[in-house]
């Protein structure tokens, strides 16, 4: 394990569907440790043509090296860190499942589409449920004075998890991953005209909510 880094170490078993059990085990740079237990169907050797993974010690470096990335891109679309930790590892099975049907020729793009679509699908339907109960619940706040007003950070961010999935997704890999509009085009699984409509409708709504200061 690199020292200072985030560090994955293999502790491989069976159980009794013969599948391959990995714990992995993670550290952050001075943060908490977090244990992840992850179930990994055990590779076929049935077709001759497609290389399988005999072992863990390459998907765990993948692991290793980009888990951190990872979790803060789910971080930014759904906003809750738990979920995004929960949609991480949903995502690090279904890169598992690819890989043993043959070497992914870019992992990193790999997971981080996974990670889009994982937490898009996942917590779509309780975005929704939060945005209704909010309606019903009514905002309390009171007007804004437009003379003092000032938005932050925090504020944006707030502002940015009540878009619509597909335009958050889109502003946030273009705007906080800085991506260009292709790459935010592959990871979305869209045109480019898609994301760029996207986001000019996700930027109009946030300055309806929270002012021009967006860019």
């Amino acid at each position: 394990m690199r020292s200072g880094g985030v560090g994955c170490v293999p502790r491989p078993g069976a159980d009794r569907t013969g599948n391959l059990r990995c714990n992995l085990r993670v550290v952050g740079d001075g943060g908490p440790t977090m244990d992840a237990t992850t179930l990994l169907p055990r590779p076929t050797t049935t077709s001759t043509t497609v290389p399988v993974l005999d072992d863990t010690e390459d998907f765990t470096a993948i692991f290793a090296a980009h888990h951190d990335e990872a979790v803060r891109l789910a971080y930014l679309i759904c906003g809750d860190q738990d979920r995004a930790e929960d949609a991480v590892a949903d995502a690090m099975v279904k890169v598992w499942r690819a890989w043993q049907r043959g070497r992914i020729d870019n992992p990193r793009a790999y997971l981080r589409r996974a990670v889009v679509n994982q937490v898009n699908s996942r917590f779509r339907r309780l975005a929704l449920e939060r945005r209704e109960a909010e309606r019903r619940v009514g905002d309390d706040r009171g007007p804004r004075d437009p003379d003092t007003q000032v938005v932050d950070r925090d504020e944006i961010f707030e502002a940015l998890q009540q878009l619509p999935s597909r335009q958050r997704t889109a502003i946030v890999l273009r705007y906080y991953e800085d991506l260009p509009e292709r790459e935010a085009a592959d990871l979305m699984g869209c045109s480019v005209g898609t994301v760029k409509s996207a986001v000019s409708r996700g930027l109009e709504r946030l300055r309806s909510m929270v002012g021009e200061e967006v860019a």
